[in-house]
């Protein structure tokens, strides 16, 4: 065992004693980063998933570069657990997101799409959410008649709404808006006039808003679920839909 290691290894444990101050846990996540601990680092992450603790130790973990996310793809094929290959991937997702500026950026989604797209079928919608999430972070055009699919089909309310959000994101992430809108419009306007969960609405109606460059519907409106507030909004974007 390293040095470093060994030093990890007690810093860790005097945080646990302490119950994870976040002052100190803070300044061990940025050495865990800054180390070449990656096998550890993860180790402590998948500790962290499995108490279901969030201790946010996969914060710095993109400073673990190229060799880092090669590790992580590695790690989903060994999985031991649905879980862990779904966190791990969204956490790869996650460093991605922050890395269009970087070289690697386009392979990494290449190598990283299919795995989320094949892990979709889940069925525990709080995997298929991240996944959907995950997917608006490093999908490319290719993915949007997915996302419009599960935002019309898939069985959980959030999982639909986190489908138009994650189109929107693509709309963050590089994708022209136009050619989401051009993609997506029909299948919007029929998860529009579909949908029967309020909040799920309200968040769908956010997307298109964003997309679309329009303002029918604020956001404390859709966090508090007022229904009158949402359902005006839904007609007023029908309508506009239906032009």
């Amino acid at each position: 065992m390293s040095d470093i290691r060994e030093g990890l290894e007690k810093a860790y444990n005097e945080l646990a004693i302490k119950d994870f101050p976040d002052v100190e846990r803070i300044k061990f996540i940025a050495a865990l980063g800054a180390s070449d601990e990656i096998d550890y680092h993860y180790k402590l992450i998948c500790d962290s998933w499995k108490s279901g603790r969030r201790l946010y130790l996969e914060n710095s973990f993109d400073r673990h570069d190229v060799e880092g996310l090669d590790f992580l793809f590695q790690k989903i094929a060994e999985a031991e657990s649905e879980e862990i290959r779904v966190l791990t991937a969204y956490m790869i997702a996650e460093i991605l997101s922050k890395s269009r500026h970087r070289n690697f950026y386009e392979s990494f989604c290449e190598r990283l799409v299919p795995i989320i797209v094949s892990s979709v079928q889940t069925d525990n919608e709080i995997l298929r959410r991240k996944l959907i999430i995950a997917l608006g972070w490093v999908g490319t055009s290719n993915e949007i008649g997915f996302l419009t699919r599960q935002m019309l089909s898939d069985d959980d309310a959030l999982c639909r709404a986190w489908s138009a959000s994650s189109l929107m994101q693509m709309s963050f992430h590089g994708m022209p808006k136009e050619e989401i809108c051009d993609t997506s419009k029909a299948a919007f306007t029929k998860a529009l006039t579909d949908e029967k969960d309020i909040y799920a609405c309200g968040l769908m109606l956010e997307s298109v808003q964003t997309l679309y460059g329009k303002r029918w519907l604020s956001s404390s409106a859709v966090e508090d679920v007022d229904e009158d507030k949402v359902e005006k909004a839904r007609k007023s974007a029908l309508r506009f839909l239906k032009k």
